[in-house]
């Protein structure tokens, strides 16, 4: 496994104090890259296999009705990894758990929408670079963007840990 190896070099070049959270990261990023590949899979079959195209507007932005699909089934699957591997946070209501990080995924899902839209429909130079693959550029680039987003909020809302509550 030489990422595993790599990743653990660098992990073990930082201060002692962040190694814990780099190594969450890293965790995170591989959930959010298996996260891609249901999303990017789902998509390619729902529009490329099904020739599922159909798009609407909210608000001025010309939104894939594939893209809603392919995202939701993303969440569920990373919310399942990131629940039991990367954080670790089965002490706390799943239920609970669920519901914020389906609303924190809402919020970033959203912004995936707005940001797939601008990039594959109102930037010309994707098409001019990318051509009939513009949406999957797009969605590519929405994806690094929120990436930080999303674990911020996994980490320090969603999956936070619990101080202990001392008795006086």
């Amino acid at each position: 496994m030489p990422f595993a190896n790599f990743a653990m070099k660098f992990v073990g070049m930082l201060p002692d104090k962040y190694q814990s959270l780099a190594k969450q990261f890293i965790k995170f990023g591989v959930v959010g890259a298996i996260g891609a590949v249901v999303d990017f899979g789902t998509f390619a079959i729902l529009t490329r296999g099904f020739g599922w195209t159909a798009t609407y507007f909210v608000a001025g932005f010309e939104l894939s009705s594939a893209n809603n699909v392919s995202v939701f089934l993303a969440i569920c699957s990373n919310f399942v990894l990131n629940r039991f591997w990367t954080f670790k946070a089965t002490g706390g209501s799943a239920a609970g758990q669920g519901i914020g990080y389906l609303i924190m995924n809402i919020i970033t899902w959203t912004l995936n929408q707005l940001l797939m839209s601008y990039f594959a429909y109102r930037l010309i130079i994707f098409q001019d670079i990318f051509g009939g693959q513009k949406d999957f550029a797009a969605k590519a680039l929405a994806i690094g963007i929120i990436l930080i987003l999303n674990f911020l909020g996994s980490k320090f809302i969603v999956f936070r840990k619990k101080e202990p509550v001392s008795e006086v």
